[in-house]
């Protein structure tokens, strides 16, 4: 199955112009290809918490309807980070929508940012949930940008039986040096293919470092530009997945029983 991380800018508040640059990468995608389009954290509304009080209560009406009508058109499974009303509150989503246009999941960041002068407890409601779909016979692991540092998260995933994870990102271009290495670290541990979207560009709270990639679950990497809008594929094959796991079944040498024991301490006889 070829797929693609899409890496975009978003403009903060200008719903109808982040949704026309998702259809415009949509019809790039469906033109190169690809079944399944990943797109960046928040891409409907843009990365931008002061957006939200005042834009986000219309956000997903007029999201949902665009998007589904984009999958429905060019036949593929979008998953895109949207605001997504949640009765009186707000989430922080990731949602795939299926090549018939109906929703097949959603994802609610479980691991809200909260750091410095960025709270998005203060505007989102956290998820509780480890969320994935199966298309086409692939089972796909869906995250949300912060949730990268939590390897609980993706470790849940894979015992799950996902065979790919999804990451929608808002990263910032200050710590864009540790995006990549955690992001190979989430795939060859995990022994999943992992795709990453990012968003790219100045526009919002802080500069978006870009740098969205396809990784394999050996450790391969295909990386965007950093610097502009654009699309970066590749193609998930189930035989080479097991090839992996088979040569090194790393998944099946865990020792659940040491873990849950916790920390033993041993004084230095010294």
């Amino acid at each position: 199955m070829r797929i693609a991380a899409v890496q975009v800018s978003g403009i903060p508040g200008d719903v109808q112009g982040n949704l026309e640059k998702i259809r415009i990468h949509t019809q790039k995608g469906a033109a190169a290809g690809c079944r399944l389009l990943l797109f960046p954290e928040l891409t409907d509304l843009g990365y931008d918490l002061r957006a939200v009080p005042r834009h986000g209560p219309a956000t997903w009406k007029t999201s949902q309807g665009v998007l589904a009508g984009l999958a429905r058109e060019f036949s593929l499974c979008l998953v895109c980070g949207v605001c997504l009303a949640d009765g009186h509150n707000h989430a922080n989503a990731l949602v795939a929508w299926g090549p018939d246009g109906e929703i097949l999941v959603i994802y609610r960041k479980t691991h809200l940012f909260r750091a410095g002068d960025i709270d998005e407890t203060q505007v989102f409601r956290a998820g509780d949930a480890a969320t994935c779909f199966e298309l086409d016979g692939i089972r796909f692991g869906l995250s949300i940008c912060y949730d990268l540092r939590f390897p609980e998260l993706f470790r849940t995933l894979a015992l799950g039986g996902c065979h790919v994870l999804l990451l929608a990102a808002a990263w910032p271009r200050a710590r864009i040096h540790v995006w990549k290495p955690l992001c190979i670290a989430r795939a060859v541990e995990n022994q999943c293919y992992l795709v990453g979207a990012n968003l790219v560009g100045d526009q919002g709270m802080y500069p978006c470092g870009g740098a969205s990639l396809f990784v394999t679950p050996a450790g391969q990497t295909t990386e965007a530009d950093p610097r502009q809008e654009c699309l970066v594929h590749g193609s998930v094959c189930t035989e080479e997945l097991r090839e992996i796991r088979n040569a090194v079944p790393a998944l099946a040498h865990r020792r659940p029983d040491l873990y849950a024991r916790g920390l033993s301490y041993c004084p230095s006889s010294l």
